[in-house]
């Protein structure tokens, strides 16, 4: 299968990727010292998987073949999700910043714009069910 490109993107994974790429620079956990706040975005540990997921993600709203995009989508989301998680388990107390909240809701969006393309792709697929004929009209009684 030859992977080809388009001119025209899938708006929903690129929008989905370009706001995931933005908080990925945003702060991701924040920590308050003598009335100091100071924060770090998600640009280290497992922060670089979701922002080379981002990545990815923006390129495979470019692709073609519907049926790619759609799957290729959903597993750049899975694997955004998996870095948003790990970076936040690995806080050890400090607090989440907004950053990674929304991270991880553009992961999510990112899953469901290529779930619903790919369930729009099968319904498409689906023959119609023939059309139901009606009865043949029925004759009066003749008296």
């Amino acid at each position: 299968m030859d992977l080809k490109f388009s001119s025209k993107p899938y708006y929903p994974s690129l929008i989905s990727s370009i706001i995931l790429f933005i908080f990925v620079f945003l702060p991701w956990k924040t920590a308050t010292a003598l009335g100091v706040t100071i924060s770090t975005n998600g640009t280290g540990d497992w922060g670089i998987l979701t922002l080379i997921m981002s990545i990815i993600g923006a390129g495979f709203s470019f692709v073609a073949v519907p049926r790619i995009r759609s799957l290729g989508t959903v597993i750049v989301g899975l694997l955004a999700i998996i870095g948003v998680a790990v970076y936040w388990s690995r806080l050890q107390g400090l607090g989440a910043g907004y950053g990674i909240i929304i991270a991880l809701i553009a992961s999510l969006a990112l899953i469901a714009a290529g779930y619903l393309e790919y369930r729009k792709l099968i319904q498409a697929e689906k023959p119609e069910p023939p059309p139901k004929s009606a009865p043949p009209p029925t004759q009066p009684p003749q008296t």
